[in-house]
């Protein structure tokens, strides 16, 4: 499978996602930072929370839209909102203007864009992919994502603070040029079917009843709270772990043969271990995927989830330098191998009929992910660090059973779907 073999619609998005990421990731991580100076810790706290409530909230509409009209029309509407928050934006962070409650005004309009978005775009790329490329496509959608991550987050500590004005510009330029692409490039993945009687039925029963069908698919459930614990893992790295670290890590001395050493303390150690987790996904991501073909999704998911289970019980109450860099290793070999796999099993297992609706639920995943690794710091309060070791493999065993059940319900569904195929029809 090569880039240029792919549909027009993937490339767009590609293209136009690292650009907005690599723009985005100079301004949104600071942004939390911005309103405390401006609006003082409390208020900002308040603000940052509703605006991710917003996008939860946006996004079970935007799927349910993407379904009734399509996702071409989606995106380009909500494509269209973000120009207009981000252009405001830039004023409001101007020389003529600086106001926070207005660049927090039109935060919740760019939230509103959001939500409807990826619902759309997620289902989009359900649309112009088959079993054959997507692996590919999700593992390429995936090292641009953290590549630009990487790149953008480096320039935004040096570039936030005196020169904001210019990287909202920039920003507005970007979206401007990705709305753009998509009138100009992007085509139609879904066509919507008239329903007549359907004219007659208030938007929000047509609402309640697309996601009324989501809530009946035990096994998409089941398979949206497997990769939940795996988010909620992940981002334990942020939250318990990094303040564990910080707390008992203590001053240690990173030496290398004889000619290089650096003495190491928590803080220091948090950076590094981001950094080797950055470095691994950009140089390993591709290779990765090539590898995992050969390869079963039952036996890719189980490695992974047991990958899981033996780095984070490391990270979770080791203080070795050493064990926590190898640690830091196993987990990211893990996130490799699942990462596409993820986003392959579930385009199989949502209904063709409502993957925008499919897509805004699978979105909470990410939501859900970071409160639950947030409240991992709660209840690292509570308990002594080996007992936090014991709970991620108590999650990690968790995630080996939803795996199995929903592989093994996947696989009956394909065998049922096989033997209706080849049934002779009787005449």
């Amino acid at each position: 499978m090569r880039f240029r073999d792919l549909h027009i619609n993937i490339k767009v998005r590609l293209l136009t996602r690292f650009l907005s990421i690599i723009v985005g990731a100079t301004i949104f991580p600071f942004m939390s930072i911005y309103f405390t100076e401006k609006l003082g810790q409390a208020i900002a706290g308040v603000l940052m929370l509703s605006t991710v409530l917003t996008t939860v909230i946006i996004s079970f509409y935007g799927g349910f839209l993407a379904d009734k009209i399509g996702r071409r029309k989606v995106m380009i509407m909500s494509q269209s909102v973000l120009v207009g928050a981000y252009t405001v934006m830039t004023i409001a962070n101007s020389d003529w203007l600086d106001s926070a409650w207005l660049t927090y005004a039109m935060l919740l309009v760019q939230s509103v864009g959001t939500g409807m978005l990826f619902p759309a775009v997620d289902a989009m790329i359900i649309d112009v992919t088959n079993q054959e490329n997507r692996r590919y496509v999700y593992s390429l959608n995936y090292w641009s994502i953290n590549l630009a991550m990487s790149i953008g987050a480096l320039g935004g500590g040096f570039l936030f603070q005196s020169h904001r004005f210019e990287l909202f510009l920039v920003l507005t330029g970007v979206h401007l040029f990705t709305l753009i692409m998509f009138v100009w490039f992007m085509t139609e993945s879904h066509q919507t079917k008239r329903n007549e009687q359907g004219r007659n039925v208030a938007v929000w029963k047509e609402l309640l009843q697309s996601y009324r069908l989501v809530a009946k698919d035990r096994t998409f459930l089941f398979f949206c709270l497997a990769v939940l614990l795996g988010n909620a893992l992940l981002n334990q790295k942020t939250y318990y772990i990094a303040v564990r670290l910080q707390q008992e890590f203590g001053s240690q001395l990173l030496s290398v043969a004889n000619w290089f050493s650096l003495e190491i303390n928590g803080i220091k150690m948090v950076g590094i271990m981001q950094t080797e987790n950055t470095i691994l996904v950009a140089m390993g991501m591709l290779l990765v995927t090539k590898w995992i073909k050969r390869f079963s999704d039952s036996l890719v998911l189980r490695t992974g989830a047991c990958l899981y289970m033996i780095g984070f019980a490391a990270m979770g109450s080791s203080n070795m330098l050493w064990i926590l860099l190898v640690a830091v290793f196993v987990v990211t070999c893990g996130e490799l191998v699942m990462t596409p796999v993820y986003q392959s099993v579930i385009a199989d297992l949502v209904n063709d009929e409502a993957r925008g609706s499919y897509m805004a639920v699978y979105g909470l995943v990410g939501h859900g992910g970071r409160l639950l690794g947030a409240a991992g710091i709660l209840v690292g309060v509570l308990v002594p660090s080996w007992m936090m070791s014991g709970l991620y493999v108590l999650l990690g065993i968790t995630m080996l059973g939803l795996f199995q059940y929903v592989l093994k319900q996947r696989q009956q569904k394909s065998e049922t779907d096989t033997s209706s195929r080849n049934t002779p029809i009787p005449v």
